[in-house]
């Protein structure tokens, strides 16, 4: 056996745990999930039976899920303003810095937050709004706004608002550090023509920095579009889809038809057409979102 050919299998060998895991935990289930669509399964006794297009059927009579779209819709465009523009003017704050050792120290800032468990910070959230003893409304009395405090998470007139300012500022994280890699690779000739031809300030943040960070804006974009249909944690943690449906999400809902009432076909379904509309959402980004 050649030394090229015992090269490849140790190489095969190394990467054999990483493909079997990968066919196991990341291909199986979705592939499992497809199949179900079609079927009603019930888990005792492994029982399977055929029911077509029913499952998909149900769905434009389900009122729950039907409700559910407008929540989604409005969690996930929010989510994607914040989550493109806030990291990326954190980015450019950082970027202005002209001290190394301070761009240091903001970095590694930005990265504290993300050794806390994302469950350990909707807590901490919930607590934040609790109607009683709650920072929010705790504050609003110091200032003497009694007439403003709120349920924030039990009244269905404010709940989905109270989920989309979670976690402000919103600049914590790896997003910005994202965006900083971009703006520390424009070439130094690109920013000095900038310069001379006037272009400083806000003008060469509009007229060169964002076209140059194109990538990492239609990263921001596909990823948060498809955790904006998939997210669930905050219903799930936080305020069970309510106050009635109020904060209903698709993802939600089709836990709670897998989990709690062993609708396991129905589910699959419901997830089945979340990662179609994922994937028409990526194409489309994709394809009009242009990278410099």
């Amino acid at each position: 056996m050649s030394r090229k050919m015992r090269e490849s299998l140790q190489a095969y060998f190394f990467l054999s745990p990483i493909v079997i895991g990968l066919l196991i935990f990341a291909y199986y289930p979705p592939l499992r999930g497809l199949i179900t669509a079609f079927f009603e399964w019930i888990p005792a006794g492994d029982q399977w039976k055929f029911v077509g297009f029913d499952n998909f059927a149900r769905m434009l009579t389900d009122e729950v899920l039907i409700a559910s779209v407008p929540n989604m819709i409005l969690l996930m465009f929010g989510g994607l303003l914040i989550g493109v523009t806030v990291p990326f003017i954190m980015a450019e704050l950082i970027f202005f810095v002209r001290s190394e050792k301070l761009k240091y120290y903001y970095r590694v800032m930005l990265l504290l937050p993300l050794v806390v468990p994302g469950v350990v910070g909707m807590l901490v959230w919930n607590f934040i709004y609790d109607p009683n003893i709650g920072l929010i409304n705790s504050l609003l009395d110091a200032v003497g706004l009694e007439q403003l405090k709120h349920a924030w998470l039990s009244d269905s007139s404010t709940v989905l608002f109270a989920l989309l300012f979670m976690g402000f500022p919103w600049a914590a994280g790896i997003g910005p550090l994202i965006y900083l890699s971009g703006l520390m690779n424009i070439p130094t000739e690109v920013i000095d023509s900038a310069r001379l031809d006037g272009a400083t300030g806000l003008k060469r943040v509009l007229q060169v920095d964002i076209p140059m960070v194109t990538g990492q804006i239609k990263f921001f974009v596909v990823t948060g579009m498809i955790g904006g249909l998939q997210q669930f944690g905050q219903q799930l943690v936080l305020t069970g889809g309510g106050p009635g449906y109020s904060s209903m999400v698709p993802g939600y809902h089709m836990y709670v038809q897998a989990f709690t009432y062993n609708h396991f076909g129905y589910a699959s379904a419901i997830g089945l057409v979340l990662f179609a509309v994922a994937f028409g959402l990526t194409i489309v980004s994709m394809k009009f979102i242009k990278s410099e």
